[in-house]
């Protein structure tokens, strides 16, 4: 089983309430709950990884190096220390943005993955489906 890949969205539960508890305002909310994305994960070797998010209103994509902390922009644009981890087919995604601190857990099955989101008492989960 390999995390590298296109992943398309599926379907999605408390999304909404889970972008509202990590501070994005209701006109980002509201595009972010429209869009279905495309996920895809480069593996460039080396623990070296590039994530991108393809959307049909906006486009971005993370480089990072499992196990080392780096600087993210927010798809809203707010600054983040992140840190992604891999433990087998589990990607966890932990991201401190000012005072709020929201970690993504993503598990691979066969041709799935299950992305789950958590800040504070708030969960939602966003299902997604291998393509390539």
């Amino acid at each position: 089983m390999s995390i590298a890949g296109k992943y398309n969205f599926v379907d999605s539960d408390k999304y909404d309430e889970y972008l509202k508890e990590v501070g994005v305002g209701m006109i980002n909310r509201t595009m972010a709950n429209a869009a279905k994305p495309t996920l895809e994960f480069i593996d460039h070797g080396n623990g070296k990884w590039t994530q991108k998010t393809l959307t049909a209103l906006k486009n971005f994509e993370i480089s990072f190096t499992v196990g080392e902390e780096f600087d993210e922009h927010t798809a809203d644009d707010r600054k983040s220390k992140s840190l992604v981890t891999i433990n087998g087919t589990t990607l966890v995604h932990k991201q401190s943005i000012g005072d709020v601190t929201a970690v993504t857990t993503r598990e691979f099955t066969g041709d799935t993955m299950k992305s789950t989101f958590t800040c504070g008492a708030v969960t939602a989960v966003r299902n997604f489906k291998k393509v390539a």
